[in-house]
């Protein structure tokens, strides 16, 4: 039986629907997983096949690939087009691997966001005000990036470790996505924040993607059957008491 693209396209999301139906929102959280939301989602997955010739094209949205991004992706607050977008190529459907691939793009964005505060700094030296609020970025975004040897540290190499330092993990990646908002609360001139904000901006959004998706961890664990209990308790380590620095 032919059918239409469009057609086509609707038996897709029919078929993949009842997948992502079965997550739940994530506990304590507003997450409204709508239908549109959810077509949304599944578009993008699709977005880049719809472009390779008739005789090549694969169903990719019907794959165990696709299913296992929608899966982690969904649970995303706003905007679900980059996480989809970075993990559609990540040659894996294993969801710790994903999820450590999307911390792992969003760490080399930071590093790229640094870069290109780095190379406007040039063009913005005569005026001293926006050259303080370049240099204070880029601060804040190494400051990021200091942050994230912790949460490799905190995530360690198996989901056992993960869900040990799981507050740990949160809360850093919790600090991170709040080093780039710090950075453009203190640009001021709206020509210079236009510019840091678009610069900045694939790191920024990747930042608070990574942050919804480890927020939603317990709603992706339990999607992939994956039983194992996230501590609320934080590991990170903590300084000596007071009273040591006086003996």
């Amino acid at each position: 039986m032919h059918l239409s693209a469009s057609e086509s396209l609707s038996f897709l999301l029919i078929r993949s629907f009842p997948i992502l139906f079965c997550l739940r929102p994530l506990e304590n959280t507003a997450i409204m997983i709508t239908p549109i939301k959810l077509a949304f989602l599944l578009l993008t997955l699709t977005a880049t096949a719809t472009a390779a010739p008739k005789a090549k094209r694969r169903n990719y949205l019907l794959t165990p690939h696709a299913k296992a991004v929608a899966r982690i992706c969904t649970v995303v607050v706003t905007n679900t087009s980059i996480c989809c977008k970075t993990l559609k190529h990540v040659p894996t459907d294993d969801p710790i691997e994903l999820i450590r691939a999307l911390a792992a793009a969003t760490e080399s964005s930071v590093k790229r966001s640094v870069t290109f505060l780095s190379d406007i700094k040039p063009k913005h030296k005569s005026n001293a005000t926006a050259a303080a609020a370049i240099y204070s970025c880029e601060k804040n975004l190494n400051y990021a990036l200091e942050d994230f040897a912790e949460f490799w540290n905190a995530t360690g190499k198996d989901v056992t470790t993960l869900a040990h330092n799981y507050f740990t993990c949160k809360k850093t990646l919790m600090s991170i996505m709040g080093y780039h908002w710090t950075c453009l609360d203190d640009i001021d001139e709206k020509n210079l924040l236009r510019e840091v904000e678009t610069g900045i901006s694939v790191g920024k959004n990747l930042s608070s993607n990574t942050f919804d998706v480890f927020n939603g961890l317990k709603t992706i664990f339990k999607s992939f059957g994956i039983k194992v209990k996230l501590n609320e308790e934080d590991t990170s380590p903590q300084p000596p008491p007071l009273s040591n620095y006086y003996y």
